[in-house]
């Protein structure tokens, strides 16, 4: 807005509570709200790398390429190099910045990581080998390897209630729990997110963005994984819930030793969660390295140019698409 607009109106409950030209507003604002508004930027510092912790996830020259394939026979005359390349640890307790602008292959990275699409390489969790495993040999693993998607629109089934939605993992990995159990451990998950219990039996449209965001993380923390992908789990939520979301995943990394592998292009949710940082441009990675150091002293091009479109409202340097 600051960069784009010439005038600015904020509204709450309906109503517009002030209005005005964008200096005016941006600098001394004069409604509660928008003081909250503008104070709302995710703040803090992720907990502190321990290099004693044992790795929960490492990759090693992780690729995955897609065939272009042209001509009546339809054979391979290149390929899309999403992933070229990477290697990737994630301990116990840390969190993973993955950041570059759209197209990247940052969600292509992740996915990788779980399996959830072929490539090659070598990825091993908690010390085992998991490259070559087949699907049934994965499902034991799945229920230590969860995943945050970013619409909490798009993720959760309309037809199904919160309860349904967040138990559904507990009766694929515990089948042999009973109904009130799986209930009971439904409920504990929901008041850890910080939601009301008693709203379980509710359905996903009857929740704000914010909210819907947390079923999705009671859903992945009620199996108590060691491993979370977070694949911009803040981007279609306004300023405040990002602020409260970046703090509900700090606690329960600490509360459970979470290794997280969070994906975004928000560059400043990233500093407030992250310990290292991996900047990606066309598949490669071109920095990366503790967080306090990329974000402080980048060292190449191009992650100056992702810094000074994130950080000091500048127009990007050419080749920058998207952050």
């Amino acid at each position: 807005m600051r960069k784009f607009a010439d005038r600015v109106c904020v509204m709450t409950g309906g109503k517009i509570v002030e209005q005005g030209p964008v200096a005016e507003i941006f600098d001394n604002p004069q409604h509660d709200y928008t003081k909250h508004l503008l104070a709302a930027e995710p703040k803090g510092n992720p907990p502190e790398t321990d290099k004693t912790k044992p790795i929960v996830v490492q990759a090693d020259d992780l690729k995955v390429w897609f065939p272009i394939k042209r001509g009546f026979l339809r054979r391979t005359v290149d390929h899309v190099k999403a992933v070229d390349g990477i290697d990737v640890t994630v301990r116990e307790g840390q969190t993973l910045g993955i950041v570059g602008e759209s197209g990247s292959g940052k969600t292509t990275l992740g996915l990788a990581i779980l399996r959830m699409i072929s490539s090659t390489g070598r990825i091993a969790f908690n010390g085992q080998d998991i490259q070559e495993n087949s699907w049934k040999e994965m499902r034991p693993l799945r229920r230590d390897m969860q995943i945050v998607f970013q619409d909490p629109f798009g993720a959760l089934s309309p037809r199904m209630s919160v309860a349904d939605i967040v138990g559904e993992g507990l009766q694929v990995h515990f089948p042999g729990i009973s109904s009130e159990e799986r209930d009971r451990k439904v409920a504990g998950a929901l008041e850890e997110v910080g939601l009301d219990a008693s709203t379980r039996h509710r359905y996903p449209h009857e929740f704000s963005g914010g909210q819907r965001q947390r079923i999705s993380i009671a859903r992945a923390m009620v199996l108590e994984p060691k491993f979370v992908m977070l694949d911009e789990p803040t981007s279609a939520l306004d300023m405040s819930v990002q602020a409260q979301v970046v703090d509900l995943l700090r606690d329960l990394q600490k509360a459970h030793g979470l290794a997280y592998l969070f994906i975004s292009h928000d560059l400043k949710v990233v500093r407030a969660l992250a310990n290292e940082v991996v900047v990606m441009r066309q598949g490669k990675v071109v920095e990366s390295g503790p967080a306090e150091k990329i974000f402080d002293a980048p060292q190449t091009d191009y992650t100056k140019a992702l810094m000074a479109a994130a950080f000091r409202l500048e127009t990007a340097p050419e080749g920058v698409v998207s952050v």
